[in-house]
């Protein structure tokens, strides 16, 4: 392919995610069923004139997201994990990265030349604040974050010795992906989830973790000898991350560890550039090295223990107080 070609093909490369996308909205992937259905029985399943429902057929059939067997449509092995029943299901992470997260990417250049993020640009709000408005929003983000999350950190205490304490608190954990990898082979760990009364009034967790509702920007509570703060700092600007830190500092007992868990540049093969791009505009954010974590750990005098690599992308840095 000469460059020309290339070109004009990398343009409408986002034809297919949409595709994608679009099904997982009108849940076309969920109604199909263990066998399958017609495109007469499937349009009027989702009310959509068949003449239309046959393109998006055609379409996913086409990228290999739907089989054909005679005249029915069928799941594969990729589409069966955008279902809603699957147990891996990235359902929610394929609708996050639409709306409001592809208008942002739209205003890139306005957020470079700025500096803020295409919420602040738009709406006078950060990301979060925005989330925090639509409750359906909110809900869908947590969801793609809990399926992202649930492979992260799927080997956690095989990196941490959680062992070594008698409570731990996950920070800003969501929907508790984190936490309860920890609960789950530590049942007798004292374990808490700490977030926005928003988010911990939608967690449906039954495993024995505490939830917490609460502001890591207003106060902490003094309840865990460990804490978890995981790909939360990178969601902030420094001015941000550093009043997170202090409520941090002040919510551990002496001796107490933070477990930061980030991309950090310095110590992945993964080019993060685009990453950080992505953290501009949506966040006015970055990704940073593990230098510049423990830096902004040290103005709290965070005493920096150690680096551990949790998997391709993270790495955990271990601080005591």
């Amino acid at each position: 392919m000469n460059n020309r070609a290339f070109l004009k093909s990398f343009f409408t490369a986002h034809w297919k995610y949409m595709t994608v996308n679009a099904a997982c909205k009108l849940n076309l992937f969920d109604v199909l069923g263990e066998t399958g259905k017609t495109k007469n029985q499937i349009s009027k399943l989702l009310a959509v004139p068949e003449e239309n429902i046959e393109l998006l057929l055609k379409g996913l059939e086409n990228i290999d997201f739907l089989d054909r067997i005679e005249d029915k449509y069928v799941l594969n092995s990729l589409s069966i994990l955008l279902t809603d029943k699957h147990p891996e299901s990235l359902k929610y992470a394929c609708l996050n990265w639409s709306g409001d997260h592809l208008e942002a990417w739209s205003d890139l250049d306005i957020s470079l030349k700025s500096g803020n993020s295409f919420f602040e640009n738009k709406y006078e709000m950060n990301y979060f604040d925005f989330l925090n408005q639509d409750e359906a929003k909110l809900d869908n983000y947590h969801k793609a974050m809990f399926a992202y999350a649930k492979d992260d950190y799927c080997n956690i205490t095989d990196v941490i010795n959680f062992n070594e304490h008698k409570s731990v608190m996950d920070v800003g954990g969501g929907y508790g992906a984190a936490i309860s990898s920890v609960k789950e082979l530590l049942p007798n760990l004292e374990c808490y989830l700490f977030d926005l009364d928003k988010v911990i009034s939608k967690c449906n967790l039954e495993n024995g973790v505490k939830l917490i509702k609460g502001d890591f920007f207003v106060e902490i509570p003094q309840i865990a000898e460990a804490i978890i703060l995981s790909r939360v700092l990178h969601d902030w600007n420094d001015e941000k991350s550093n009043q997170i830190l202090n409520n941090m500092y002040h919510a551990l007992p002496e001796n107490g560890c933070l477990y930061i868990i980030e991309n950090c540049s310095d110590k992945i093969e993964v080019d993060l550039s685009l990453l950080s791009l992505n953290m501009l505009t949506m966040c006015e954010s970055f990704e940073r090295s593990s230098y510049e974590y423990i830096a902004l750990a040290n103005q709290y005098k965070f005493k920096f223990k150690e680096a551990k690599k949790l998997n391709t992308l993270q790495t955990i840095l271990t601080f005591t107080k």
